[in-house]
């Protein structure tokens, strides 16, 4: 049986409760590990520049308020991570527009923990054993 290296992800909210809750909830995950968490734009950019996470979960009302502009730049890096987006408004319109801005998912913090179980497991299917 081959082993894997864990999935990295990496965490970006201005809300330390959340922050601090959703990076608890990642180290507890089977086949994922934690690149690291940022409560900035900017520190974002680094965090993905410096970890190369396999994916990034990304608050929508990220400082200052940009948060589709920090998506769409972050898709435009040459080696750019999944981005699931998560949001406190989970709208038809909200799903659109972050789709259209280039996310691979997204998801209500109203239900964060199914919600990532679930774009985690389309976005990375376990491999299965020969």
């Amino acid at each position: 049986m081959t082993e894997y290296a864990p999935r990295r992800v990496a965490i970006a909210d201005d809300s330390p409760e959340f922050l601090a809750a959703a990076a608890s909830y990642v180290c507890d995950l089977p086949g994922f590990s934690l690149a690291g968490t940022a409560r900035t734009t900017p520190q974002a950019l680094a965090l993905i520049e410096t970890a190369l996470p396999d994916v990034l979960l990304l608050d929508l009302g990220l400082e200052p308020k940009r948060g589709l502009d920090l998506l769409r730049r972050v898709k435009s890096l040459p080696r750019a991570p999944a981005v699931i987006a998560l949001t406190l408004f989970h709208t038809p319109e909200a799903a659109a527009a972050v789709m259209r801005a280039g996310a691979d998912a997204l998801i209500g913090k109203d239900n964060f923990v199914a919600g990532l179980r679930q774009a985690l497991a389309e976005l990375f299917p376990p491999v299965l054993a020969a």
